[in-house]
């Protein structure tokens, strides 16, 4: 590994932590309902393989605001690296948006379901609500930006 590779990981994990632990957003980021500015990040997964690795090390030191914590840092991170090496393998296309949707949806209203017993399906469909509401503006928004002006930074990646 690199060590340009290494230093925007950490950049991406130090802006995904802060974004989630932000006094006012933190109160959106755990539970049920869940609305991660963060999230919005998971973009940079489709055209940098350091954001895959960095992503998941934002998560893991996010949730550790959770109220779930051992289980949220652990499970929260595993479904963030699954989401993020499946938006790098879809690449920058805006079907990318949809992958962290349904993984954390799924994966967050399982947890939810397993661990605070509230019903699964509810869960499910009030995270990925947050989630695509998120992945809809801000990842969005996001995603624009890199198809257009990602070559600045060195964010361009061929679409196959």
């Amino acid at each position: 590994m690199s060590a340009r590779l290494l230093v925007r990981a950490a950049l991406y994990a130090a802006l995904y932590a802060a974004l989630t632990l932000a006094p006012g957003l933190n109160a959106m980021s755990y539970g049920q309902l869940q609305f991660r500015v963060s999230e919005a990040l998971m973009v940079f997964a489709c055209v940098d393989p350091a954001a895959v690795a960095g992503l998941t090390v934002g998560t893991a030191l996010g949730n550790l605001g959770s109220p779930m914590l051992l289980v949220d840092v652990v499970v929260g991170s595993l479904l963030t690296l699954v989401a993020a090496a499946l938006m790098y393998r879809i690449g920058p296309r805006f079907v990318a948006l949809v992958v962290p949707v349904v993984v954390n949806g799924l994966g967050v209203g399982a947890m939810l379901a397993l661990v605070l017993e509230l019903p699964f399906w509810a869960s499910a469909v009030w995270v990925a609500a947050g989630e695509a509401a998120v992945m809809a503006t801000g990842g969005a928004a996001l995603l624009v930006l890199v198809e257009r002006r990602g070559h600045m930074f060195g964010l361009t990646r061929p679409v196959a």
